[in-house]
């Protein structure tokens, strides 16, 4: 079995640790959830027009989606200590930056600085929280950072609805700022304890993959706006094209490469980080296209769809820690069958009675769906983290948290292109269908498909917490046990 750190644990560190963690994923996480909120009083305040405010939410995936891997790589070098506390420094200047914003390009600079920093946040948190706890602890965990973002994306919509009505939208980034106080206690307080690998940074792989990352999201995120055939969505996905192909012959001929070749050895690890990109595209998209479809055909004004979509993020928050401890003690892969299995059936009911049903039973529906994506997110990142060798645990973490967001951004592409393309529809594909709300039906029937590749890939899955080692990793180089 694997060994989280030298040394005995280290309850009262091991706890400082993830109370520090868990903050800041929830002011990451604010600051998405909290700042769509305010896209129309920003457009209002800058004389922005729609097409350019939309590139304050996309600005920030896409260096968010690039920043991460690198930050994990850097980690493996460095420590992950130095490089996340340098992250909520910048988290926390970017958004001073956005908060005295006089124009948009001001804003997007400040946005650029914020995701830069954002970066660090999830997968570095996930490894310094890792390397505190021991693998028979590391669920429990990881279950309370999942119930941490459940608490940013409970809290976030309604708090950025409030502070932005009251004191302007730039009260919203003020609140962020309050990240940069963690940054002293993150430093004093989690212990320097990493093993690293002393190895050059394959500077043109990262290049590589960053295109290939920025490519897909920026294509994904263009054609999730109806421009399916677009210049961008075009441009982008050459890009993400050529920037795989050439990717893929970096990592046979490089030396050491960007992306560890222990991670992409172990069939472990990458049966897990498509599982990640697989349920997160099935999992996000209901609540891309949830408030549409109560809009649409129940007619609730904003503040009601928020009280709608409220439960299912307090289920998340609620499951995440128990859905930690359940692998503690049986491993992941019954948990994450179980989660994957109360997703599809809620789904499924989605698609054949939820669709344009009274928004009671579409918020219960939903919530169904995050308690069942709980016990798969927990379980998931647990896993992970005992099968990623020591050396290469921020790669491996910042890998996932990088395949996260990619899943998002490909599902709500897909739901959204569903949508475009049965729009005015007569029939429902699903034939138990009788509802108006058709296309909607479509669309999350389509993602019922995404759940069946996900369960296949459980197989992969250990079935025993005990049967979580690592593989051995041949490029590492003069380890250091104590980083910073």
């Amino acid at each position: 079995m694997q060994t989280s750190q030298p040394g005995a644990f280290d309850a009262r560190a091991a706890r400082r640790t993830l109370a520090l963690v868990s903050v800041a994923i929830v002011c990451s996480v604010l600051s998405g959830t909290m700042t769509n909120i305010a896209l129309p009083l920003i457009g209002r305040d800058l004389q922005v027009e729609p097409a350019r405010l939309g590139w304050i939410v996309t600005g920030f995936l896409l260096v968010l989606g690039v920043s991460t891997p690198f930050y994990g790589r850097l980690a493996d070098r460095f420590g992950a200590r130095r490089l996340f506390v340098l992250g909520l420094g910048l988290f926390a200047f970017g958004s001073l930056l956005c908060a005295l914003a006089p124009s948009f390009g001001w804003l997007m600079a400040g946005r650029v600085v914020q995701a830069s920093g954002s970066g660090a946040i999830p997968g570095l948190g996930a490894a310094l929280v890792s390397r505190a706890y021991p693998p028979e602890r590391r669920g429990s965990a990881m279950g309370f950072i999942g119930a941490a973002v459940g608490s940013g994306a409970a809290i976030g919509p309604t708090l950025g609805g409030f502070i932005s009505g009251t004191l302007g939208w730039q009260a919203l980034f003020g609140v962020t700022v309050l990240v940069g106080l963690l940054a002293p206690f993150a430093w004093r307080m989690i212990p320097a304890r990493s093993q690293r690998v002393r190895e050059p940074l394959d500077l043109l792989g990262g290049v590589l993959l960053a295109l290939t990352v920025a490519g897909a999201l920026l294509a994904a995120t263009e054609a999730s706006r109806g421009s399916l055939g677009g210049s961008i969505v075009i441009a982008a996905l050459g890009m993400a094209v050529a920037g795989g192909v050439s990717l893929v012959a970096r990592q046979r001929l490089a030396p050491m490469p960007f992306i560890p070749r222990a991670l992409l050895a172990d069939r472990r690890l990458v049966a897990l980080g498509m599982l990640s990109l697989t349920t997160m595209a099935a999992n996000l998209p209901v609540f891309i296209a949830t408030p549409l479809m109560l809009t649409a055909f129940n007619g609730l004004s904003p503040v009601r769809i928020g009280l709608a979509l409220l439960p299912e993020a307090l289920v998340f928050t609620l499951l995440g820690p128990i859905a930690g401890r359940v692998v503690d003690r049986v491993g992941p892969r019954r948990p994450i069958r179980s989660g994957l299995a109360v997703m599809f059936v809620a789904l499924a009911a989605l698609a054949t009675f939820g669709a344009g049903a009274p928004a009671w039973i579409v918020s219960l529906l939903i919530a169904v769906v995050s308690g069942g994506f709980a016990f798969v997110n927990s379980p998931l990142t647990t896993t992970i983290s005992l099968l990623a060798p020591p050396a290469r645990l921020a790669s491996a973490l910042s890998m996932n948290s990088m395949l996260f967001f990619l899943g998002g951004a490909f599902g709500t592409a897909l739901i959204s292109a569903v949508l475009t393309a049965r729009a005015g529809a007569q029939n429902a594909i699903n034939p138990l269908y009788a509802g108006p709300a058709i296309a909607f039906s479509d669309a999350f029937l389509a993602l019922l498909a995404l759940l069946i590749v996900a369960f296949a890939l459980t197989r992969a899955l250990p079935a025993h917490r005990d049967r979580a080692a690592p593989m051995q990793d041949n490029e590492a180089s003069e380890p250091s046990s104590l980083a910073a």
